[in-house]
């Protein structure tokens, strides 16, 4: 691995960073290929876990829920909240409610009628359900966040907040609608984890649990359709397996596409590799209690975690580690979320580097522990992180675990932490800047209540994050998560690392894919060109 990144590194100046958002194919301009049928075949790497949308499940299950289910309102591909079943949305001035202008001629899959009636539906059910995801969102009655929904009339309602909270609509697009009549079903869970009742532009036709799951066209679309006949999500573990079905024509698009097997496209005539920025965030947790032999503590610091920034290229790093498939950090969070403040990154310099490790006394650096999970991209970026901290003397060990393991070290408190340096990633399903910090960074996070296995607390930063949750105003939202990300920016509880592309791969006759920076897929106006 050292003799690996050695050479790599040598020639990473020979390279340039990629930014996310673009085709790369290499001679396949021009390609005639059609595909045989209007059949449309993902290949992807996990199953869904459950098809119902009110059941927690992985970045899988949300794939395929969301082509069958929809929300009052959607982010797009650049992360802005836009309308879907709701038309529009006004907010009053106190933040406290969300009044809502629906879809008039909707219908579930199974023909019951969309309405505000079936908003308060399920509303009820995730408040009656504590068990459901759906309650995070919604609350229970012993804990709601929502005080109640409100039927204004067939077609607008109102929902009420407990407290004013401005990640309120982000959180609204993971509250799918499902039908009132299948919710009522004496059997709803089992029906919901097998069948579809939503208002999506695919509805359910075949699923064999672990193998795929088959939809076809919603010919009663309350939108413009799909272009495809059927839409089929293929469950495919291996890499190699997935790229196989590709380059065949067994499959029409795959994800993920490791970025170590992106060469293996090169020279193909009818295949394009396509990326997109991602939500998730690159870091290196530096654990300010963190005590060497002598009781002196590096990280407590800010010099030194300061050092350590400009002692890391992070251009470098998403070449070598990453083929180029990163972005550079410029804050806290990856430039994919909302309210992202982009300031001045930390460029390479050693001569400053090392300059402020001599003036806090630590010259001659100092040994430290990583903990990183053991798979290779994983200790491929900690393995670099490693070498380029040895060039201001820091010497570094990784301590690789599986992922379950390093959750349970990670999760010690913190009189009991063993963590000293953490080499982890960090992405908001949500898409909001509350988010992306406040489970690493707020000072009531740390472990075992989140992850700020920094033990790094900024009074200044947790009001921020605290009073902007209150703010329904946007231009003050944004001053305070602005001001929150540079204080966190100029502190240094981390190594900022970078953020990562979300790549795929697809034959060139297909069309009109969505790429959402979560990871997620949109293909209800794909379409093929084929025979």
């Amino acid at each position: 691995m050292k003799k690996f990144l050695s050479l790599l590194l040598a020639g990473a100046l020979a390279l340039s960073l990629v930014a996310c958002g673009g085709e790369k194919q290499q001679t396949n301009q021009g390609s005639t290929g059609k595909s045989p049928d209007n059949d449309l075949v993902v290949a992807l790497q996990a199953d869904a876990t459950n098809l119902d949308p009110h059941v927690g499940g992985n970045g899988n299950t949300n794939q395929v829920v969301n082509e069958m289910y929809e929300a009052l309102v959607a982010f797009d591909e650049n992360t802005k909240i836009i309308p879907a079943l709701a038309k529009s949305y006004t907010v009053s001035e106190d933040g406290m409610s969300y009044t809502f202008v629906l879809e008039e001629g909707v219908k579930f899959h199974d023909g019951e009628p969309f309405n505000a009636e079936a908003v308060k539906a399920v509303y009820e059910r995730g408040k009656a359900n504590p068990s459901l995801s759906l309650s995070r969102q919604i609350g229970t009655k012993e804990k709601p966040n929502w005080e109640d929904v409100i039927v204004d009339s067939e077609y607008q309602v109102t929902i009420k907040l407990v407290k004013p909270n401005n990640t309120f609509i982000n959180k609204l697009t993971q509250v799918r609608m499902v039908s009132p009549k299948a919710m009522a079903r004496e059997d709803a869970e089992d029906y919901l984890a097998k069948n579809s009742a939503g208002t999506g532009p695919y509805v359910l036709s075949e699923r064999v649990d672990g193998a795929y799951t088959k939809m076809v066209r919603n010919e009663n679309y309350w939108r413009e359709g799909p272009k495809v006949d059927s839409l089929k999500f293929v469950v495919v573990p291996e890499d190699a397996s997935r790229i196989a079905m590709l380059k065949t024509g067994e499959a029409d698009f795959i994800t993920p596409v490791p970025v170590t097997d992106v060469k293996q496209f090169d020279g193909s005539s009818d295949v394009k590799v396509v990326d997109s920025v991602a939500t998730i965030f690159r870091y290196c947790t530096l654990n300010q209690d963190y005590t060497l032999a002598d009781g002196r503590k590096p990280f407590a610091d800010k010099r030194v975690r300061q050092a350590m920034n400009y002692a890391f290229d992070s251009e470098a790093f998403a070449n070598v580690v990453f083929f180029g498939y990163g972005v550079e950090p410029t804050s806290v969070y990856s430039e994919a979320l909302s309210y992202h403040h982009a300031m001045t990154p930390y460029k390479k310099d050693l001569e400053k580097a090392k300059s402020l490790m001599k003036e806090a006394g630590f010259e001659s650096g100092f040994p430290v522990e990583i903990v990183v999970d053991n798979t290779t991209i994983e200790q491929r970026g900690a393995e670099f992180l490693k070498q380029q901290l040895s060039e201001i003397n820091i010497d570094v060990k990784l301590m690789p675990n599986e992922s379950t393991a390093n959750a349970e070290i990670t999760s010690a408190p913190r009189e009991e932490t063993k963590v000293q340096m953490w080499y982890v990633n960090w992405s908001s399903g949500s898409y909001d800047a509350d988010g992306a910090m406040r489970s690493i960074l707020h000072s009531e996070k740390f472990p075992p209540a989140g992850y700020n296995t920094s033990f790094w607390k900024n009074e200044e930063f947790d009001k921020l994050l605290d009073d902007a949750l209150l703010m329904s105003d946007t231009t003050e939202i944004e001053k305070a998560y602005a001001r929150a990300q540079e204080i966190a920016w100029e502190e240094c509880p981390w190594i900022f690392l970078g953020s990562d592309c979300n790549v795929y791969a697809q034959k060139t006759y297909l069309d009109g894919v969505v790429k959402f920076p979560g990871g997620t897929v949109g293909f209800r106006t794909a379409s093929l060109d084929h025979e």
